[in-house]
């Protein structure tokens, strides 16, 4: 799990929660920052947070039901077919 580090230049201005049906819990945070950079740097940090939270809820791609599967081998070989030298040539 990943905190949220709150800037020297920021404040917590105010948090309330909210529960719908028992099952999941929404917590609303309102920080004040001063510092412009120290806002991008929250930002960013936030923005890593639900890039990871993407990424393991993702679950693998499947391939398309309309195209068909690479062959896992090699094709069967070419018939061996037995050479017979023509009648009457020279040898």
């Amino acid at each position: 799990m990943k905190g949220i580090w709150i800037p020297e230049s920021g404040s917590l201005k105010s948090y309330s929660a909210t529960t719908k049906g028992g099952a999941k819990s929404v917590i609303k945070i309102e920080v004040d920052i001063a510092d412009h950079r120290d806002l991008g740097f929250f930002l960013r940090e936030l923005d890593e947070i639900v890039a990871a939270q993407k990424a393991s809820k993702t679950p693998p791609r499947k391939p398309a039901a309309g195209k068909a599967a690479p062959p896992l081998a090699l094709p069967s070989p070419l018939l061996q077919l037995p050479y017979y030298h023509e009648e009457g040539a020279a040898e």
